[in-house]
C-alpha cells in the first residue's frame, strides 16, 4: 500500500478530463424518478450500462461535491488500497505462501497499466472490476477449502454485482472453471452454472448495443489480427513496450527485453507444468481469459485494459519467487533478476504515465475554474475562448464542461475553431462556435467577453478582439505574443512564445493613432542577461520614420520600458512603429539572432 502511495502520488492531485465531464453532467438530466432509472440503466453508446461503477458513482458524487475532484480521487485511492489488501489475501491462499502474498501486489501495482485507472476518474471501473474478480475468486478459493455453501453464495452475489461494473465480468466464469479444473474438479459442474448469467448478459448486450460516434475504433474483427493485438498487450503487460512509449532509450531494447521476459515466463510455466504444478497454467489462463474481450478490438489498443489481466501475471511472478526460494542460488538469482528487469521497466513508466495524465488535467481545471469565475462576475455575458489548444479542446471543451457550472454560452472564436484538426466521427467543431454575424453583434452590444487561453489560463483580450474583428479599426494596444495580432506585425518577428515574442535587430508593428493625434508609444519588453554582461544594450523606437530617444539597458532582470512621442496628422488612421536594438545575441543552442522579447506595444493619448 505504501508502494502504491509513493508510485502514484498524482492520484489525489488529478482533476477531471475527457469522458469525466459527460458523466458529471448526467445528473443534469435527472429531475424525477423515471429520468433517474433511465439515467441509471439505459444503454448508452457502445451498449455499456455500468450502473454502479459509472452512473451511481458520478451522479452521487457530483450531487454531493460538484466539480471538486478531491473526494472522487479519495474514493479511487481508498478503493485501490482495499483491492491491494484483497489481492494479497488471494495470492497467499492460492500459493499458500506469505512471500506470494507480499510479492504479488507489488508486481501488480508496479504495472503501468494501473496508471490511467488511478489517475483518470472515468477509468475507476477498472479498479472496481479488479476488486470484483478478486473478491469472487477469493470466495471460490474459500469454498474449495471449506466446502461451506456461504462462500459459494458470496461468489455468486459478487459475480452478479459485477455486471453493473464492467462488461468483461462475463469472462469471470471461465477463470473460475479453470481454477476448479486445476484444483477441485468435483466442483466443475456447479461452477459451469456461472456461464448462464454471462450468456444472458452477452445476448442482451448485443441486442441493445448502440453504435458509438467513433464506431470504427471499437469495430470487432476476428482472425490473425487478434494475435497481433495479443502481442501488443503482452508487451505492455511485461513492460518494455509500454516503457518505449515514454523513454526513447528503451526503444532499441524493447523487443529483445520482451523476448527475454517472454521466454523466461513461458519456460517457467512449461517446466512447472511438466512437474505437475498447475499454478502457472492457471495464472497464464487468468491473463488470457481476462484479456480475451479486448483481442477482437484491434483498432483501439489501450494500456489500462491490461489492469485485470495483469493480476494473472503478478500471481505468476509471485509464485515463481516462492518456488525459487526453495531452489538453489542460481534459480533465486535468475528469478529475482527477471523480476528486477520487469520492475525497472514498469516503475518509471507507471510514474511517467500518471504524471502526464495529471499534467494534462491541469489546464482543464484552470480553464473551467477561470470560466466559472468570469461567469460568476458577469453572468449574462457570452464567453468567447481564443487560442484553445487541441488537447484542451478534445479533452475538455468537446465534452461541454461549462454546463456543470451553469455557463452555457461559452464558445470558441472562429479563428480557434479553424485551427482545430477535424474528426467528423466525433462531432462538428462548428457546433462549438457562434455564427460570426451573431458574434459581431454580441461584441458590438457589449454582450460578449473574449479571453485568450494559455495553458488553461484566461487573459481578457476583449478590447483588442473587438477592435480588429468588429470595428475594423487598428488597435492601439497589442499583446505581441497573441496570434490574433499577427497581421499587424512586420515580417521579421519570431514566433509567439506565450505572452511575448522575440524580435531580431529590428521589427515593426502597425498601431492605431492617439485620439487627439498627439501621444506616446510605450513598449514593454525584456532581454537576456547575457546581452548586457559586457556593455549596455541600446534600444530605441522610430514612429513613422521619426526616431525617438535611445534607452541604455543595463539590467535584464526586470521589465524594459521604451517610449517615443507620436505626432499624427489629421485624418491618419494608423502609424508604423519600429523597435530597434544596437546588437543581437545567440543563446545556447538557439540559432536565432535575438534582440528583444516584447510583451506589449501601445499608444496612449497625451494627457
Amino acid at each position: 500500500m505504501l508502494f502504491c502511495t509513493i508510485l502514484y502520488k498524482y492520484t489525489l492531485r488529478a482533476w477531471f478530463q475527457a469522458d469525466d465531464f459527460a458523466w458529471l453532467g448526467l445528473r443534469l438530466h435527472v429531475h424525477n424518478a423515471q429520468q433517474f432509472w433511465y439515467a441509471m440503466f439505459a444503454p448508452l453508446a457502445g451498449g455499456s450500462i455500468r450502473p454502479f461503477s459509472e452512473r451511481a458513482f458520478f451522479m452521487g458524487f457530483s450531487s454531493l461535491f460538484g466539480i471538486h475532484a478531491l473526494p472522487y480521487r479519495i474514493a479511487v485511492y481508498v478503493t485501490q488500497l482495499a483491492v491491494i489488501a484483497l489481492f494479497a489475501m488471494v495470492a497467499k491462499r492460492l500459493c499458500r505462501s506469505l512471500v506470494a502474498g507480499f510479492v504479488a501486489p507489488i508486481l501488480w501495482v508496479a504495472n503501468s497499466a494501473l496508471a490511467m485507472p488511478l489517475t483518470w476518474t472515468c477509468a475507476y471501473n477498472e479498479i472496481l472490476c479488479s476488486g470484483v474478480f478478486l473478491l469472487a475468486f477469493y470466495a471460490l478459493i474459500r469454498y474449495v477449502e471449506t466446502n461451506e455453501r456461504r462462500f459459494n453464495v458470496l461468489q455468486w452475489v459478487i459475480f452478479l454485482f459485477g455486471f453493473g461494473i464492467l462488461e468483461i465480468n462475463v469472462v469471470y466464469p471461465f477463470i473460475a472453471i479453470l481454477y476448479v479444473a486445476c484444483f477441485a474438479r468435483k466442483l466443475i459442474r456447479q461452477t459451469v452454472l456461472l456461464l448462464i448469467p454471462s450468456a444472458i448478459f452477452t445476448i442482451v448486450f448485443f441486442a441493445v448495443k448502440i453504435k458509438p460516434k467513433n464506431e470504427a475504433f471499437y469495430a470487432l474483427s476476428a482472425g490473425l489480427s487478434t494475435l497481433g493485438t495479443l502481442a501488443s498487450y503482452w508487451g505492455v503487460a511485461l513492460g518494455p513496450s509500454a516503457a518505449a512509449e515514454y523513454f526513447s532509450w528503451v526503444r532499441p531494447i524493447a523487443l529483445p527485453a520482451t523476448l527475454v521476459l517472454t521466454v523466461s515466463v513461458l519456460g517457467f510455466a512449461g517446466w512447472s507444468t511438466l512437474r505437475g504444478d498447475r499454478i502457472p497454467v492457471f495464472c497464464l489462463g487468468w491473463f488470457l481469459i481476462a484479456l480475451a474481450p479486448f483481442l477482437a478490438i484491434h483498432s483501439h489498443i489501450t494500456d489500462y485494459y491490461v489492469m485485470v489481466p495483469a493480476i494473472g501475471l503478478a500471481l505468476l511472478g509471485a509464485w515463481a519467487a516462492t518456488v525459487s526460494l526453495k531452489s538453489g542460488a542460481i534459480a533465486r538469482a535468475a528469478t529475482f533478476g527477471l523480476i528486477g528487469v520487469y520492475l525497472a521497466f514498469q516503475i518509471p513508466t507507471a510514474r511517467r504515465a500518471s504524471q502526464e495524465l495529471w499534467a494534462r488535467s491541469v489546464p482543464l481545471k484552470r480553464l473551467v475554474m477561470g470560466v466559472q469565475s468570469v461567469h460568476a462576475r458577469d453572468p449574462g455575458k457570452i464567453i468567447l475562448l481564443d487560442g484553445v489548444s487541441e488537447p484542451v479542446f478534445w479533452l475538455g471543451v468537446y465534452n461541454h464542461p461549462f454546463r456543470l457550472i451553469g455557463a452555457t454560452d461559452v464558445y470558441l472564436t472562429p479563428e480557434s475553431a479553424r485551427k482545430m484538426t477535424p474528426y467528423p466521427e466525433l462531432g462538428n467543431i462548428a457546433d462549438y462556435t457562434l455564427p460570426e454575424s451573431e458574434e459581431r453583434v454580441a461584441l458590438s452590444q457589449n454582450r460578449a467577453l473574449v479571453f485568450a487561453v494559455e495553458e488553461g489560463r484566461l487573459r481578457d483580450i476583449t478590447n483588442v478582439f473587438k477592435a480588429t474583428a468588429v470595428e475594423g479599426e487598428t488597435p492601439r494596444r497589442l499583446e505581441v505574443g497573441h496570434p490574433l495580432v499577427e497581421s499587424l506585425l512586420g515580417p521579421s518577428w519570431y514566433g509567439s512564445e506565450g505572452d511575448y515574442r522575440w524580435m531580431p535587430k529590428e521589427a515593426s508593428v502597425r498601431l492605431g493613432v492617439p485620439k487627439t493625434g498627439e501621444g506616446e508609444v510605450r513598449v514593454e519588453a525584456f532581454c537576456a542577461p547575457v546581452q548586457v554582461a559586457a556593455q549596455p544594450l541600446l534600444v530605441w523606437l522610430t514612429v513613422d520614420g521619426e526616431t525617438g530617444p535611445r534607452v541604455a539597458i543595463r539590467d535584464c532582470n526586470q521589465a524594459v520600458a521604451v517610449t517615443a512621442p507620436v505626432h499624427a496628422t489629421p485624418g491618419k488612421k494608423e502609424i508604423e512603429v519600429v523597435v530597434h536594438v544596437d546588437r543581437t545575441v545567440r543563446v545556447g543552442a538557439d540559432q536565432r539572432d535575438l534582440g528583444l522579447a516584447v510583451r506589449t506595444i501601445e499608444v496612449v493619448d497625451k494627457p
